[in-house]
């Protein structure tokens, strides 16, 4: 029995001449305070309506006193590095072994990817197949701080679709290793003898001429080696102190990381570089309470990243495991249709990140709101409908 009804039930019974001692004008006053009581309790009553799930909601139509709310879900923002490897070939590779003794070299160009970092986090958007339309009390509309929160509260729709945004941050190839190549040519002289004549007399001078020709593959392999060659050795004749001048410790580290540098350069030409440019994606998923585990994306050395994942590639997924509870279940909607006011209490659910079916990695625990069981609060209770759902 509710509250109205209980006072209904007590009054009449004061009322009725046989069960009652009360002066005329006592009874006079109860009646018109039962009359308030009932009165006060139908205008706080609010009636919330739930929509169909399939309802698009550009069909609402709502007066001016209804508005909607929905539940709230959480989605998950998922934040994944792709390393892109570029390994290319030195130029002189081919006489790495036989010059220098290099056997750990790059000896064709190739591409691949690999996996560097995952992060999650989480958000709490609307759950548009928990939709309700609500008609507020008079005491509601009547009070200007609820609707002036109702206005400042509204939301755009989330949208919850795998839309994938990414960023690159590309590394350039070394200067000195692209650029050495194009010196393909040099300067030569000619010594000659030209014959002049000088005041009357033919005379041989001596002359000599430059001109440009194009080095051969072996003279700039062997000009290369003969570089690394004087860099050791000027690196040694530092390092024993040969040289005449007292360098202070600073200079002397300088210079040797200077020539440690330029040797560097010149052993790419002959072993290869490896260049890594990293991938920054960014998307959105809803875990859905009824499938504990969610393909997320699939990864494959030769292609990379890949949304909505595929089941040829390495496939990474999302597995769900209720913290409190044993089973998971889905939330079961309330047993009447015109009543207060849903709400549902975020669970506590372990996220972990699974490769191929094997479990790899942790997460750790997350607030589910979509994991909570709804429930309906009574008809005539005022709340503040920011704290239970989103306005729109």
């Amino acid at each position: 029995m509710n509250k109205t009804s209980l006072l209904s039930f007590l009054i009449s019974k004061l009322l009725n001449k046989k069960h009652s001692k009360l002066p005329i004008k006592m009874k006079k006053l109860l009646l018109p305070l039962f009359f308030c009581l009932v009165v006060g309790s139908i205008s706080a009553q609010q009636a919330v309506y739930p929509l169909p799930v399939d309802i698009n909601n550009k069909d609402i139509k709502l007066s001016s006193n209804q508005f909607c709310y929905a539940l709230p879900t959480t989605a998950l923002r998922m934040e994944v590095t792709v390393v892109k490897v570029r390994e290319i070939k030195g130029y002189y590779s081919d006489y790495a072994e036989k010059l220098l003794g290099l056997t750990n070299i790059i000896s064709e160009n190739r591409t691949f990817y690999k996996l560097k970092d995952i992060s999650l986090s989480s958000r709490e958007i609307r759950d548009d197949k928990q939709v309700f339309v609500v008609e507020p009390s008079a005491n509601q509309l009547k009070d200007p701080n609820f609707v002036n929160s109702l206005l400042a509260q509204r939301e755009q729709p989330f949208n919850s679709s795998f839309e994938t945004t990414y960023s690159t941050q590309t590394t350039p190839i070394p200067h000195f290793f692209q650029n050495y190549a194009n010196v393909t040519y040099t300067e030569t002289e000619d010594a000659f003898v030209e014959t002049k004549i000088i005041n009357g007399v033919v005379t041989q001078v001596p002359a000599n001429r430059t001109y440009v020709v194009s080095k051969t593959a072996d003279q700039k392999v062997q000009e290369a080696v003969d570089r690394i060659t004087q860099i050791r050795k000027e690196r040694n004749a530092l390092i024993a102190g040969e040289q005449e001048v007292a360098y202070s410790k600073e200079a002397l580290e300088l210079m040797i990381n200077k020539l440690d540098e330029a040797e560097h350069d010149y052993l790419d030409l002959f072993r290869g570089i490896v260049l890594e440019d990293e991938i920054h994606y960014t998307f959105y998923c809803v875990p859905d309470p009824a499938n504990v585990t969610m393909a997320i994306f699939s990864m494959d050395n030769e292609i990379g990243f890949a949304i909505p994942a595929n089941t040829d590639h390495n496939q990474y997924s999302l597995q769900f495991t209720a913290h409190d509870q044993q089973d998971l279940k889905p939330a079961r909607p309330p047993k009447t249709v015109n009543n207060g006011y849903r709400f549902r209490n975020p669970q506590s659910v372990q996220i972990s990140l699974l490769l191929n079916g094997e479990k790899i990695h942790d997460f750790g625990i997350y607030l589910l709101s979509q994991w909570g069981v709804i429930e309906t609060l009574p008809t005539n209770t005022d709340c503040d409908i920011n704290k239970i759902g989103i306005i729109y």
